[in-house]
């Protein structure tokens, strides 16, 4: 459950890890410990492990999902007068990001499977 005190950490992993998911050179760790000074490492992998074991390591976005956000973004934006980039969500596109999403799923699975159990 999100509160007044620790949504920012939320935000925090959710970035974090969608970083890792959708990047191909993803942003290390020690990486955000330069911008967040108040962080060490091994705050930021905690926080990172706890956030997988919260969504139950399903890193998968669905179709579905993802598109109601987009285009609920995209209507702020422009209610607020902001401008999104140009490409659009089709289904061609939608199906890719899915298949995307499972692979990186499983990857970061197996990852965390050879890491060891969490603490």
């Amino acid at each position: 459950m999100s509160t007044t005190s620790n949504w920012k950490r939320i935000v925090l992993g959710a970035i974090l890890l969608a970083s890792k998911v959708w990047d191909d050179q993803a942003v290390w760790n020690v990486d955000y410990c330069q911008i967040l000074k108040d962080m060490v490492v091994e705050d930021v992998n905690e926080l990172e492990r706890v956030f997988l074991e919260l969504i139950q390591f399903n890193i998968n976005v669905q179709q579905s999902a993802y598109a109601k956000y987009y285009f609920d973004l995209r209507s702020i934006a422009e209610q607020h007068g902001l401008t999104l980039p140009i490409d659009t969500l089709d289904k061609k596109r939608a199906k890719k990001l899915e298949a995307r999403s499972q692979n990186e799923e499983y990857d970061k699975l197996a990852e965390m499977v050879e890491s060891g159990p969490v603490k």
